[in-house]
């Protein structure tokens, strides 16, 4: 497991945005992910490139996600 910090896609907003599954909302709650979680990022700005990061990956677009 790894330990998701703030201001990483774990806990923004934009992470698995759409469709924020059970598994987005534990990551957020216990701020720990598996090594292999893969998903979308949904910021607007990077939206037309199809991104897929970590939960551990971090971007200058970070907005935490509301609990």
């Amino acid at each position: 497991m790894l330990h998701v910090q703030e201001g990483q896609c774990g806990l923004c907003s934009h992470f698995a945005e759409g469709h924020a599954d059970s598994f987005v909302m534990k990551i957020r709650s216990s701020h720990e992910a598996k090594e292999d979680v893969i998903e979308d990022c949904g910021h607007p700005k990077h939206a037309p490139l199809h991104l897929k990061v970590t939960a551990i990956s971090k971007c200058d677009g970070f907005e935490p996600a509301k609990a």
